[in-house]
């Protein structure tokens, strides 16, 4: 009787202690560990090394990555930098002999040049010689990126912090979000926004009430698994800036309530995507992505520094700024404004534009089932020099911005996210050049190869007068003719009559098709020129096949090639990042007709928020590339629907 009790009390004591048990081991299995993230970074960083042959990471700085200087290593070395690395002098010296032996046309690419330059621990003077000529000149993205340099101490003549916070505030949808085209807020562009307003969130409300918007933004648009979507696509890139985003606010994304759906973390959303080998997928089910991998590398190094207290991503423990005696000029007062100097902050601790004692980490915003983790390490950035941010200080007369201000997609011609800028060129530059005829001529195989013959005769009969008739004479010359002619069978070059092939690429392995139709309206009547065709249509609608893994860039150089039509870039899809940077079409160039025209691409109507090289195509996709004379607010004048 009395085994019985016992046994009894223990089944009972069992039965309460298992459903207790369950609650800490199902937090313990959603919460990835420092160890687990390190774990991910490292998988990338093994990816990357045994891909490239290196040995350990400094090998991989010093080898790889200062191989591509320029051309899409810049992601890799500013992740690297906030790692710990420091000895990146050998990437400095490609990167600024890069830079000095080419003429970088994106304003957001010269931006991104100089925050990797900062990251490398440089001091030299592209860092804020540039400032001038890229804040603001190509849409928001010219304006985040000069805000992050100008986040770590650089300066310019026409242009602080405040008046890039300003610009920026100013953009800001109805919706809370930011975004490139439209009224709706992009998760990518709303989450770059608020990486770039991060450091000057504890100094300003009007900062903390626009951030806190688009914190709500993407909390709404975050899906059920942890992750987001982009135009329909669920991918790891977007995530990955969101998690920026939060990391550089000293959030917690695993902690906070507004970004844990169904269970699943940012986190989640993000290692979904890692394959076996570490690297990372664009969409799952699909192979190796190198804007994946590298958004997902430098973002999970970004939540790493915030889980350590460290600072944000961006703002640079390697920073040097260069000392300059410069000054930034103030625009003049609107009417009805208060407040008069902007440029100098109050001393009060109480005051908006001062700075608290703490620093102005007691007005993080703290706000219930929100965990922040407040940095107590690395750099820091001093509150932007504005007692208000409601007006825009700059003397430039092309940075006025009203709060419907874009820019042109990530890879077209006026602004890039990661551009690549790797020369490519297709076709021949030449301003103004008629269309290349598309008369067929023969192949020229035949004709070289006579004349190698021919040569090789005529070499013989020399050596023959000049009576060097030993027989290795003219074994040695029939051996070079063979070689010759074996080059020209065995290569394929092209003239541009060739290239331009006027027939349709047939693909058996097509997996649907879409649609292409190019345009330069906004153009017509304002240049005089022979290849602004009169109704503004280079290109009709026109439908091409697509195989899978088909990008925007490939069907723009397949009708390229099938229907004569000029196109030069630099960068491809099969280099690094996949970034491809348009520069003309139809001999049509960015500048043209004036610092804000250029080409930009469409999607559906939507202009991707990613390169032109990156974009993979579905089937029934409609893609326009249009030319802009005013960074694209005037294509909705042109192309009504």
């Amino acid at each position: 009787m009395r085994s019985k009790a016992i046994a009894s009390a223990l089944c009972l004591f069992i039965a309460l202690l298992i459903p207790l048990s369950f609650v800490p081991m199902w937090a313990a299995g959603e919460y990835y560990t420092v160890d687990e993230v390190n774990g991910f970074i490292d998988g990338i960083v093994a990816y990357k090394l045994g891909g490239t042959g290196s040995a350990d990471v400094q090998d991989w700085i010093d080898g790889a990555l200062s191989g591509t200087a320029g051309q899409g290593s810049e992601w890799y070395i500013i992740g690297l930098s906030q790692s710990g690395y420091s000895s990146f002098s050998g990437y400095e010296e490609a990167l600024k002999g890069y830079l000095s032996s080419n003429d970088v046309a994106s304003a957001t690419s010269r931006e991104k040049f100089s925050l990797t330059l900062s990251a490398a621990g440089s001091s030299d003077k592209y860092i804020s010689d540039i400032l001038d000529s890229s804040i603001g000149q190509q849409g928001i993205m010219s304006w985040v990126y000069g805000l992050h340099v100008l986040n770590n101490g650089y300066t310019c003549q026409s242009y602080d912090t405040g008046s890039c916070v300003s610009a920026l505030l100013s953009m800001q949808c109805a919706d809370g979000g930011w975004s490139i085209f439209g009224d709706a807020g992009d998760v990518d562009v709303t989450a770059m926004v608020i990486q770039a307003l991060a450091p000057h969130y504890p100094y300003s409300s009007d900062v903390q009430y626009a951030v806190d918007s688009g914190l709500d933004l993407l909390s709404e648009l975050q899906k059920e698994d942890g992750g987001y979507e982009s135009f329909g696509t669920p991918n790891p890139e977007s995530a990955a800036q969101v998690l920026v985003a939060l990391s550089s606010l000293g959030i917690d994304c695993q902690q906070d309530d507004r970004f844990i759906k169904n269970d699943c973390t940012l986190i989640d959303g993000i290692v979904k995507f890692q394959l076996s080998d570490g690297s990372f997928c664009h969409s799952l089910g699909g192979g190796f992505n190198e804007s994946a991998t590298t958004q997902s590398f430098y973002s999970l190094i970004a939540y790493r520094r915030a889980l350590y207290g460290q600072g944000p991503l961006f703002v640079l423990d390697n920073a040097r700024p260069v000392e300059e005696p410069t000054s930034p000029q103030e625009a003049p007062s609107k009417p009805g404004d208060e407040g008069g100097d902007e440029s100098s902050s109050s001393e009060d601790p109480d005051d908006e534009g001062g700075m608290p004692e703490d620093g102005g980490l007691s007005e993080m915003g703290v706000r219930p089932g929100v965990h922040h983790v407040v940095p107590n390490g690395g750099r820091t950035t001093a509150p932007f020099k504005s007692g208000s941010i409601t007006t825009l200080t700059t003397a430039a007369p092309t940075a006025t911005v009203s709060a419907q201000q874009s820019e042109s997609a990530s890879g077209s011609t006026l602004s890039s996210l990661e551009m690549d800028n790797s020369t490519a060129t297709v076709a021949i530059k030449a301003q103004g050049k008629e269309k290349l005829s598309s008369a067929k001529k023969g192949s020229y195989k035949p004709k070289v190869i006579l004349i190698i013959i021919g040569a090789g005769l005529l070499l013989s009969l020399i050596i023959f007068a000049l009576g060097k008739r030993n027989y290795k004479n003219f074994i040695f010359v029939g051996l070079a003719v063979a070689a010759a002619v074996a080059i020209v069978l065995l290569t394929d070059i092209k003239s541009p009559e060739d290239y331009y092939s006027g027939e349709a690429v047939h693909k058996e392995n097509a997996i649907g098709t879409v649609t292409l139709e190019i345009r330069c309206d906004t153009a017509v009547g304002k240049l005089e020129a022979d290849y602004i065709p009169e109704d503004g249509t280079v290109l009709p609608v026109t439908a091409f096949e697509i195989a899978d893994g088909d990008t925007v860039f490939d069907i723009l150089m397949e009708a390229a090639q099938t229907y004569s039509i000029q196109v030069e870039n630099t960068g491809s899809s099969a280099n690094a990042h996949g970034m491809v940077y348009i520069a003309g079409i139809n001999y049509l160039y960015e500048y043209a007709l004036g610092d804000l025209s250029g080409w930009v691409y469409h999607v559906n109507g939507i202009s991707p928020s990613r390169g032109c090289g990156d974009y993979v195509l579905s089937d029934g996709d409609v893609i326009q590339w249009l030319y802009t004379c005013d960074l694209g607010r005037d294509l909705n004048e042109v192309y009504e629907e």
